[in-house]
Formats: C-alpha cells, sequence, structure tokens
C-alpha cells in the first residue's frame, strides 16, 4: 500500500530539484520502509503515515546536510524509521499512564464539559450574526431602534421605553414585531445547521 501517489512524489521530486539521488533511495526503499512501520505500529495506518512522512523529512535533511556516504541506504532509512515508531510507543504509553492515574483517582480531578465549537459551526453563528446585524439594520426606524437598544446593547424594556419616550407595552409590541420579520433568518439557520 502506498501512502503517495506517483504524482505527488513526481511533484515533490521536481520541486526540489538537485536531490534526486536522495529520491532515488527514497522511493527503492519506501515500500520496504512502510512494511516495517506496519510491523511496528501493529497496523496503525494514520500513525505510521506520520511516521512515513517524518522518516522522509528526517532522513531528506540529513542527507542534505552531510557529506557522509551511507554504505547500507535501506538500513539508514530503517533506523530512522525505527526510532520514530518507538516515540510513538512512549508518546501513546504516556499517554497511557495519565489516563489510568486520573481514571484511579477520580475525586481528584476535575474535567470541565467540552464546550468549544466547531470551525464549522462558528463559521454559522458568524454569518448568522452578520446576516442578523444587516436584516435589522434594514428594518423601518422604529423596530431597529427597539432591536438595537434590547438585543445589541442589553437594555431593559422600561428603559428602552424612557429612552424613546413610549410604554413599556409598545416597546414589547415593537420587539414582537422585529422578531417577527427576523424569524426568516432563523428558518434559514435551521436549514445551515
Amino acid at each position: 500500500m502506498m501512502l503517495h501517489t506517483g504524482e505527488l512524489v513526481a511533484a515533490e521530486q521536481k520541486q526540489l530539484e538537485g536531490h534526486s539521488e536522495f529520491w532515488r533511495l527514497w522511493l527503492e526503499n519506501k515500500e520496504k520502509l512502510l512494511s516495517c512501520c506496519y510491523r511496528w505500529l501493529r497496523n496503525d495506518s494514520d500513525k505510521i503515515e506520520d511516521v512515513i512522512a517524518q522518516t522522509c523529512e528526517k532522513a531528506f535533511k540529513a542527507y542534505t546536510r552531510s557529506s557522509a556516504i551511507i554504505e547500507n541506504e535501506f538500513a539508514w532509512l530503517c533506523r530512522i524509521a525505527h526510532n520514530l515508531c518507538m516515540d510513538v510507543h512512549r508518546a501513546n504509553a504516556k499517554h497511557q499512564d495519565i489516563v489510568n492515574h486520573v481514571s484511579e483517582l477520580p475525586n481528584q480531578f476535575y474535567f470541565a464539559d467540552n464546550q468549544s465549537t466547531s470551525l464549522e459551526n462558528e463559521h454559522l453563528n458568524l454569518s448568522l450574526y452578520n446576516k442578523i446585524i444587516k436584516e435589522i439594520d434594514v428594518l423601518p426606524k422604529e423596530l431597529r431602534l427597539v432591536m438595537q437598544y434590547k438585543f445589541m446593547y442589553e437594555m431593559e424594556y422600561n428603559e428602552i421605553a424612557s429612552r424613546l419616550q413610549l410604554s413599556p407595552e409598545n416597546v414589547r409590541k415593537r420587539v414582537q414585531l422585529a422578531r417577527k420579520r427576523l424569524s426568516v433568518l432563523k428558518d434559514e439557520y435551521r436549514v445551515l445547521s
């Protein structure tokens, strides 16, 4: 199984012209390295892909910086890949130790609920917010002012009423009318989310 397509390898070679000798040895040994990594990382293809990429990067840097002659290219690449695989195992073991420690003492650790939002949701919320602001701007002035005071400046109905010299009931009614006009956006948001 190849992790990179022939076109990607060709593009990498073209991008790094002058280093064709490294790419020759990389391409000759990549499949054997993959086989070893599959064994060392127990067929975890995501981690194998990362290790192969890191091996390529480390080997390329070492190859281009050093003038030493590599007698056994596969053994050299294999050692780099093996060390990276062992780093992955050590990181996994460290992670598992932490998980075990926390699991054994649940009363000593506090975990907050994960409240982070995805980038897509953040984008949708920002998009909806911008649409609402635009729609508020095109509302008739009497509705626009009430909505701005209520939702942008978070003023109470009585405060808005005194500022606009209206009754609190009138302010509530205007908020209700403006919400009704903006409800179209709520339906649009449901379709997006």
